[in-house]
């Protein structure tokens, strides 16, 4: 924001580069946590026009916020990564010196949880002053990321439904939406161990186990709430996808997903049928995968031998009819 109180982004369209860095496209992963969003991202990643940022809802407040406890995967605090500065740098210069603070503000406004639904389906109807500036500024953040990294389609597996609507509604940003699942059985299972505090393994705090009901109850909202987004996508730019199919066949689901990410991914598929490792990049939050520097695909699926029988039953009993609904059997 300029002295003037506007947002100053920079949106030239001199050149067919510059016009489709100026309207971003951005693959948003959504779903419950604990589903593979961050595997997804690192494959994704992995082909030469696609720059994976991992949770980039959370960089404006715990990234560029100065916290030594937060990291980015390449094992620096983020406010002091090279490549963070750089696109913090460039996005200050679009829509001002002053606007950490604001932006953190207009997050929090349309961005958190689902109590925000109602506020977004009247904002896309008609839009305030507010929502306007948060999608000028949104598109200048993934903007920012685009031109530092040179790459034309950025990745963000912030997993927020409400986070993705709010995209979608600012008419700002090319979005497509990929919806991913995981067995929900498998989600309570790496919910219930809980992570010690490890900053150097990117848990700046310690976890505790969640309950089974819990993890159950969200799974299931996590997942309607993504229905109805990939529905207002559309057909052709958001798909359904499985964290199954992903580590069992991940040729045939790259080559489904192809045209919603609007890249030929022969180039990922060529890697993972020759076992070649994944770079993890500079990517905020996510799975501790994140901080090995480079990850091989491999199924985990340690939950169909682990999870109490007891907790498979408070699962099923919760959420088993959505479960099956996406083919999920007892």
């Amino acid at each position: 924001m300029n002295r003037h109180g506007t947002v100053r982004v920079a949106l030239d369209r001199e050149a067919p580069h510059e016009a489709s860095v100026a309207r971003p496209r951005v693959v948003s992963i959504i779903g419950s946590g604990r589903s593979g969003s961050t595997v997804l991202d690192i494959v994704l990643g992995s082909h030469p026009n696609i720059e994976g940022v991992g949770a980039l809802s959370k960089l404006p407040r715990s990234g560029w916020t100065p916290d030594d406890d937060r990291r980015c995967s390449c094992g620096s605090p983020i406010h002091r990564c090279p490549y963070w500065t750089n696109v913090h740098e460039r996005w200050l210069d679009m829509v001002g010196s002053d606007c950490l603070a604001r932006y953190i503000d207009l997050q929090a406004r349309y961005e958190p949880s689902s109590t925000h639904w109602p506020r977004l389906v009247l904002e896309e109807r008609n839009p305030s002053p507010s929502f306007l500036e948060y999608g000028e500024m949104t598109a200048a953040l993934y903007r920012s990321i685009s031109e530092v990294s040179g790459k034309p389609v950025v990745l963000d597996s912030s997993k927020k439904p409400v986070r993705t609507y709010a995209l979608l509604a600012t008419g700002t940003l090319d979005v497509r939406v990929l919806h991913l699942v995981r067995d929900g059985r498998g989600v309570v299972w790496s919910r219930l161990k809980p992570l010690p505090r490890d900053v150097e393994a990117g848990v700046p705090s310690a976890r505790p186990p969640t309950p089974p009901w819990r993890t159950s109850l969200h799974w299931a909202q996590a997942n309607i709430e993504s229905e109805w987004v990939a529905r207002r996508a559309g057909r052709s730019r958001a798909a359904r996808i499985t964290y199954e199919s992903l580590v069992a066949a991940p040729g045939e689901l790259l080559q489904r997903i192809s045209p919603i990410v609007g890249e030929q991914l022969g180039e990922v598929m060529d890697g993972l049928e020759n076992g070649r490792a994944m770079q993890t990049g500079h990517r905020v939050g996510g799975n501790r995968m994140r901080f090995s520097g480079s990850v091989r695909l491999r199924p985990d699926l340690e939950w169909t031998t682990k999870l109490p029988a007891s907790d498979r039953t408070t699962f099923w009993r919760m959420s088993g009819w959505l479960a099956r609904r996406y083919g999920y059997v007892r």
